[in-house]
């Protein structure tokens, strides 16, 4: 990868452009709790209750910033750190932007990471992922508010039936992306393993326990631990 090719991906412009649209997710982020915690005190929710879920989601996101954090040097050598940035950011997903990179370079004729990535592949790489995700957002923004309906439907009229469809469709996601890093085996497994098992003991104990702790850091811990177990596995094992 030449010189002039990080200098353009890590300039001052690059960060500038790439600096707007975080700024007006940050806006959206307050818009949208202000919003809530407004309904939220209208509906009479105790604002104790408020004040826990609102510290136990921002704690909760600590494990997977972890995770992105550290899969995000990779696309960060190939696309420059603003750029970076500013998809996982949008998306979140670090696989789906290496993916799109990836295949930007495969039909450009170039290696990722080689001498001859230049200004047109950047380009290139920057349509690929941003027009790849652009039915995930148009879904979002004309049916969200539709969902309901559409639970409705899925859950033949039963009511009763939407949340164990939507357990099922968290179980189902996590599930899937589990057993992706399954096979071949490897250190992954310990991490899942390690983390898994470590969430079912906090699970049984808090279940007597009840305590707040478990509920706000137990998903970040397991994750970093995992993380931890893996790395080991793969030095020692």
């Amino acid at each position: 990868m030449n010189e002039e090719y990080l200098k353009i991906a890590n300039s001052p412009i690059m960060w500038f452009a790439c600096s707007v649209p975080i700024i007006w997710v940050i806006i959206q982020a307050i818009v949208y709790y202000q919003k809530s915690k407004k309904i939220a005190l209208e509906m009479d929710i105790d604002t104790l209750k408020i004040k826990h879920a609102t510290k136990s989601a921002a704690i909760a996101s600590i494990g997977p910033c972890f995770v992105m954090i550290t899969t995000m040097l990779s696309l960060m050598l190939n696309v420059g750190a603003p750029l970076a940035w500013l998809r996982v950011d949008f998306i979140g997903s670090v696989s789906y932007e290496l993916t799109g990179a990836q295949m930007t370079a495969d039909a450009m004729g170039i290696e990722m990471g080689g001498s001859q990535m230049d200004v047109n592949f950047l380009c290139a790489a920057a349509i690929v992922m941003t027009t790849g995700c652009l039915f995930w957002i148009l879904f979002t923004l004309f049916f969200a508010d539709k969902m309901d309906k559409v639970n409705m439907i899925m859950a033949g009229g039963n009511k009763a039936l939407i949340p164990a469809l939507g357990t099922g469709a968290i179980i189902g996601c996590y599930s899937s992306l589990t057993v992706d890093r399954v096979f071949p085996i490897g250190p992954n497994i310990y991490a899942i393993i390690f983390s898994g098992g470590l969430m079912m003991i906090f699970t049984y104990y808090n279940k007597k326990a009840n305590k707040q702790w478990i509920k706000e850091w137990g998903t970040s811990i397991c994750m970093i631990l995992g993380m931890v177990s893996a790395t080991v596995a793969s030095m020692y094992l």
